[in-house]
């Protein structure tokens, strides 16, 4: 029941500058901005406190990213990550041109130069951190698709996220084969040159790529995808996960979020299968400023990596058109025309 790769969920210190930052990278549509209380995260969070969010879109398509702050309490940062924790390890955004998006990157620490994917050499990459710290690696892949060319943005939406995990075998389970990205596209075993820079990159690492074959079926499709999903498993002793002794939104990558449209049909099937629930999802809907809306709730990975699941409920595609989503029959998309008029709700600095 899932239709495409929504958004990644960042937490950081400052909103404001993480958001000047990714609209750098061409997320400057921003589809919900709210700060509030809500009590539903508190099963997240370990209680009910305030933040402030900014859902933010990306014309050349792609997943979106949301931006998460904690306003009532400090966000605390990891003290002791390294590369191959269990958790979200980092974001891969896809690139047209490379060379033209790395001159994004002239006063942001470069970990590794446009290089050579490793797992997939015909693959260009180049990995930078954003103002927290999180992995970006910005991927260049033949023949990728973009949804809208604008010549001001220089790198588009997300592709996918690299999940790091305690168990290959078992996290292979869980996303082939109850989240359905059943295609590998590769499975790679060796030490990544562009890792070594990093807390444990060092070591020898398996990485599996899975793709979801079938076509997205989002009201989004002109901007979404099914996207990809990397798992990557490091040799030896493993940590403990990445937000252990943490909060769910404290500094780092939060969440993996997947569209559907029934999402009620969609958290049974999933536990059936054995997905833990952690937030069960909402029957009335939560609003947000600009006239967008949601269900949504939470399931975890074997490692305890959250899953979020959302049925868009209402978008509004400029400061005066929202469309309600629930009239909508499931499968049919929005038409291309009309998902670019959300062109015309970039943010302007």
């Amino acid at each position: 029941m899932i239709n495409a790769l929504q958004h990644i969920g960042v937490g950081v210190a400052d909103l404001e500058r993480s958001w000047a930052f990714y609209r750098r990278l061409g997320f400057d549509v921003p589809m919900n901005v709210d700060q509030s209380y809500i009590p539903r995260l508190a099963p997240l969070t370990g209680g009910n406190f305030e933040r402030s969010v900014v859902f933010a879109g990306n014309l050349m398509g792609g997943a979106a990213i949301e931006i998460f702050q904690f306003t009532s309490i400090e966000p605390r940062r990891s003290e002791r990550w390294k590369w191959g924790d269990p958790g979200i390890s980092s974001i891969a955004l896809k690139v047209p041109d490379l060379a033209e998006a790395m001159r994004l990157f002239s006063d942001v620490e470069i970990i590794f130069q446009p290089r050579a994917w490793p797992a997939y050499p015909e693959w260009k990459a180049a990995l930078v951190q954003d103002p927290d710290g999180i992995l970006l690696n910005l991927i260049q892949i033949p023949e990728m698709t973009f949804s809208l060319r604008i010549p001001d943005i220089k790198s588009g939406g997300v592709i996918f996220p690299t999940i790091a995990v305690s168990d290959m075998e078992r996290a292979l389970s869980f996303y082939r084969d109850i989240l359905h990205y059943t295609e590998i596209l590769y499975d790679w075993e060796g030490v990544d040159p562009a890792l070594t820079a990093i807390p444990g990159g060092k070591r020898r690492q398996r990485r599996v790529m899975l793709r979801d074959p079938r076509p997205a079926t989002s009201f989004f499709n002109f901007y979404l995808d099914r996207g990809m999903i990397e798992l990557v498993e490091v040799r030896g002793k493993k940590a403990a996960h990445l937000f252990h002794g943490r909060r769910w939104g404290d500094i780092g990558i939060n969440e993996v979020c997947f569209d559907v449209y029934d999402i009620e049909g969609t958290f049974t099937e999933l536990s059936k299968k054995g997905a833990g629930v952690v937030v069960a999802p909402n029957v009335e809907e939560d609003s947000f400023d600009g006239g967008s809306s949601a269900f949504f709730g939470y399931v975890v990975d074997p490692d305890n990596t959250m899953i979020e699941l959302a049925e868009p409920t209402r978008l509004s595609l400029t400061k005066k058109l929202s469309l309600n989503l629930r009239k909508r029959k499931p499968g049919k998309p929005f038409p291309s025309w009309l998902m670019k008029m959300s062109r015309f709700n970039r943010y302007k600095d």
